[in-house]
């Protein structure tokens, strides 16, 4: 089969392998599926995830994988000629990318740290750690009952937030430096 470079191309193959299989979405697997190179593939995911069609997920073993919304496996698919209607199988959905790094922005330690001094948890909400959230939260304002110990737990809830939105900039400078870019 011959590559491809089409996005356009690229894009209906990636609603057919997300709808006719259970097989997780990354950009080696499109590619595989498309035909195409993997740089190309990269460049059709992460416009929509840009554009906010479909949702980036970066595991805690730094491997990407893309999300669709409400998606299953489409048996009918096999049955009828296919159409492609992008439109209607892509929905908006940010949900699992975490706030510090849409829209191809960096996460940044300073207003991680900022917004748990306002707000113990905040900064992990930002960072998209939300159990860690609503615990820092829990436990920062229980601690302030005693006053001493509150203060200490929101001093190590700001450096957490800090540390997270680090760790979140330091995983994708890696994944970055893979991917070659």
């Amino acid at each position: 089969m011959r590559r491809t470079e089409d996005p356009n191309v690229i894009e209906h193959r990636l609603l057919e392998l997300a709808y006719t299989t259970e097989s997780p979405i990354t950009a080696t697997t499109l590619a595989y599926f498309a035909p195409s190179s993997i740089e190309d593939a990269e460049k059709v995911l992460d416009n929509l995830v840009a554009r906010d069609r479909i949702h980036m997920e970066v595991r805690d073993d730094g491997q990407i994988e893309y999300l669709f919304p409400n998606r299953h496996k489409l048996e009918a698919l096999k049955e009828r000629p296919r159409t492609p209607h992008p439109e209607l199988a892509l929905v908006r959905q940010q949900l699992n990318t975490p706030i510090a790094i849409r829209n191809g922005r960096t996460a940044s330690p300073l207003l991680a740290g900022a917004l748990s001094l306002l707000i113990p948890g905040a900064g992990q909400v930002y960072t998209g750690n939300f159990l860690s959230a609503i615990l820092w939260f829990i436990l920062v304002s229980a601690g302030y009952t005693l006053i001493l110990p509150g203060l200490f737990l929101h001093l190590f809830c700001i450096a957490a937030a800090a540390s997270s939105a680090h760790r979140l900039n330091s995983t994708l400078a890696r994944l970055q430096l893979e991917a070659g870019h």
